[in-house]
């Protein structure tokens, strides 16, 4: 789901980005040798070519990507070539009925059209082939990449990690075996079941951890709770014969109560069904499931009721808006506030301290520094007086606060520095706080699921 609305948003910006630069380039061209008439060049450019010619390629998109036509893929430059051919007929049909229908005077401008067109054609294709084996390439590598961890057997494993690697919105960051059968040898029965491929797979890296397709294999079936506990990840991919399936149904309750995505093939399902519906069990919070196929392989996915995609889409844009305003407030602050604060006590303006984040990602949070430098070397003496139940920590009158740092406290001043961590992607506006490392290791899988959104500036901790 998350591919395919990168998917959508990057080929829609790749279009109008697409449309701006032909039109652009064009009236630029043409000007500097006098090919546009005099009545084009009179009037608003703007309004009289821009804007029509936006206008087509949003009526052309929405003709050209639906159904899934915009998913990304490793193809030749001709491929590109053809998908961009469709895409400027499109657009050089509905664009002349616009400029007919106004009676617009770009009809006149015969060179301004064609030229437009010629370079639509050739921009976009050489944007889509760039971006798309760019993306492709590399994305998996940033920290925006989705995390998954795949639980399975060891004969199933290359074939599973190969087909995840598919899809370029998502790192593997590693293989939990819930065998043990470390011969690699399997039943004549099993192989014709399943169809597993008897090839051995399995290599070892400089470090002389064990890899299965170049993906490290990080635990088995006793530890792999605690391998995922305690790292960053975000989807767990669960492909088990029917024989294993009673070894993950506790790790799956394990992984919905941490706020995981889990992806179930078929045979684990009616097992676990039974187990999440025992009243008798312990709380398994709320979750949404659904049918998926990874590649040919069916899966029920259990996972976080999700926000709609124009949710999604506004909460993004209100994000990179206010973290753009609050960042040039910051930056005004610094200079005025920083003075003060190197006045009333020794130490650095800005304190960084490394927090988690969404899924146990660990990032830089920043802050004007309101405490003294050894703030965190006396936070074990004070931890009898915390006034917090649970894993956090919070007193009144704590003495580790400087008298400037009572004043930005109160009035929130110290918080404006991260505005440039919601810039980075690491945290946003609204959202949970985010946990100190020593305070997450602390965490119970329940308390991980309160990272499995991105935490925010401001939420019930900052109002209470």
């Amino acid at each position: 789901m998350k591919r395919k609305k990168l998917e959508l948003l990057i080929t829609v910006g790749i279009y109008m980005l697409t449309v701006l630069l032909s039109t652009t380039l064009a009236i630029v061209a043409l000007r500097d040798h006098a090919k546009l008439t005099d009545e084009f060049m009179a009037g608003n450019t703007g309004m009289l070519a821009v804007l029509p010619a936006v206008v087509a390629e949003l009526l052309a998109m929405s003709l050209l990507l639906y159904d899934g036509r915009y998913a990304f893929e490793r193809a030749p430059l001709w491929n590109y070539l053809w998908k961009a051919i469709k895409g400027t007929l499109f657009f050089a049909g509905i664009w002349a009925a616009i400029l007919l229908i106004q009676k617009n005077s770009v009809t006149d401008s015969r060179y301004f059209f064609v030229g437009t067109l010629i370079l639509h054609l050739l921009l976009l294709t050489i944007l889509l082939y760039v971006s798309q084996h760019l993306i492709i390439a590399n994305f998996y590598k940033t920290n925006a990449a989705t995390i998954v961890g795949i639980v399975t057997t060891r004969a199933r494993a290359a074939s599973v990690s190969e087909q995840l690697k598919t899809d370029w919105s998502r790192r593997i960051a590693g293989i939990m075996l819930v065998d043990e059968k470390k011969n690699r040898e399997h039943s004549a029965a099993e192989i014709e079941d399943e169809g597993i491929s008897e090839a051995d797979t399995a290599e070892r890296n400089g470090s002389g951890t064990e890899e299965i397709d170049h993906v490290p294999v990080v635990a088995d079936a006793k530890t792999l709770v605690e391998w995922v506990r305690a790292n960053a990840i975000d989807e767990i991919f669960i492909v088990v014969p029917n024989n294993e399936a009673p070894l993950i149904a506790e790790a799956v309750e394990n992984f919905i109560q941490m706020g995981i995505a889990v992806h179930l093939n078929m045979p684990s399902i009616e097992r676990l069904q039974k187990r999440l519906t025992n009243k008798t069990k312990k709380y398994v919070p709320k979750t949404a499931a659904r049918l998926a196929y990874l590649n040919q392989i069916p899966m029920i996915i259990f996972e976080q009721p999700s926000a709609k995609l124009r949710y999604a889409a506004m909460k993004q844009v209100m994000d990179i808006v206010g973290g753009i305003i609050g960042s040039v407030v910051a930056l005004i602050l610094y200079i005025v506030l920083g003075i003060i604060i190197k006045l009333d006590s020794p130490g650095p303006i800005i304190f960084a301290q490394e927090r988690v984040g969404k899924n146990g990602r660990k990032f830089k949070m920043t802050k004007f520094r309101s405490m003294y430098q050894d703030a965190e070397a006396r936070k074990a003496e004070l931890m009898k007086q915390n006034e917090m139940n649970g894993l956090m920590f919070k007193m009144k009158d704590d003495p580790r606060i400087t008298r400037v740092g009572k004043f930005i406290r109160k009035t929130s001043l110290d918080e404006f520095p991260q505005f440039f961590n919601v810039l980075l992607g690491d945290m946003s506006l609204v959202g949970t706080r985010p946990p100190t490392v020593s305070e997450f290791n602390e965490y119970s899988n329940y308390h991980k699921r309160r990272l499995a959104m991105k935490p925010g500036i401001t939420g019930m901790w900052q109002v209470s």
